[in-house]
C-alpha cells in the first residue's frame, strides 16, 4: 500500500444526512390522530399483510420485573394493548418497518398501508412498541434508552 493510500484512508470518516429518530417520530404523531384511528391501522396492517384472523386485548395486569432485558423495561410491564394476527411478516415486510414515515409498500396500489404510518402510530400509546413474528421479537427502542446495545 502506497503512502499516498494509507494518507487518503485516514483522511476520510464516515460522514452523510443523519435524522433525530424521535424527533421524525414526534413530526408523524403531530399529523396523525390518536385515539381509535390506532385500532384501525393494526386492523390494516394485518390486513395489507393477508391475516385472516384479528384479535385485540386490552392487558390490565402488570407483569413481575426480576427477568428483563435490562432494568429500565420495567415501566413498560403492564398495562398493555396487544393486537394479534394471523400473518407472518416476510422479508420485505421486516425491512419496510424499520422506515419511518414511509413505506416499501409505496408502490403496491392495492394495499391500505402504503403510506408508512400505520405502525408508527402505536407511538401514541408507549415509547417502546413491540411484536412477534415467525421466529422473531422485535422491540423498537427509539430513545436507545431501554434495550442493551440499542443504536
Amino acid at each position: 500500500m502506497s503512502q499516498n493510500s494509507s494518507m487518503d484512508e485516514d483522511a476520510w470518516q464516515d460522514f452523510g444526512q443523519k435524522v433525530d429518530l424521535t424527533a421524525r417520530i414526534r413530526e408523524v404523531l403531530a399529523s396523525y390522530p390518536e385515539g381509535t384511528s390506532i385500532i384501525k391501522e393494526l386492523v390494516q396492517n394485518a390486513d395489507d399483510a393477508g391475516a385472516t384472523t384479528v384479535k385485540l386485548c386490552l392487558d390490565c395486569r402488570h407483569h413481575p420485573t426480576e427477568r428483563l432485558l435490562s432494568p429500565q423495561m420495567a415501566a413498560f410491564q403492564g398495562p398493555a394493548l396487544l393486537a394479534f394476527n394471523d400473518a407472518v411478516f416476510t422479508e420485505r415486510d421486516f425491512e419496510s418497518i424499520t422506515f419511518v414515515g414511509s413505506s416499501k409498500k409505496r408502490d403496491q396500489a392495492g394495499k391500505t398501508g402504503r403510506f408508512g404510518i400505520g405502525f408508527n402510530s402505536c407511538y401514541h400509546l408507549t415509547d417502546l412498541p413491540c411484536f412477534v413474528s415467525g421466529r422473531y421479537l422485535v422491540i423498537f427502542d427509539p430513545h436507545c434508552a431501554f434495550v442493551p446495545n440499542a443504536r
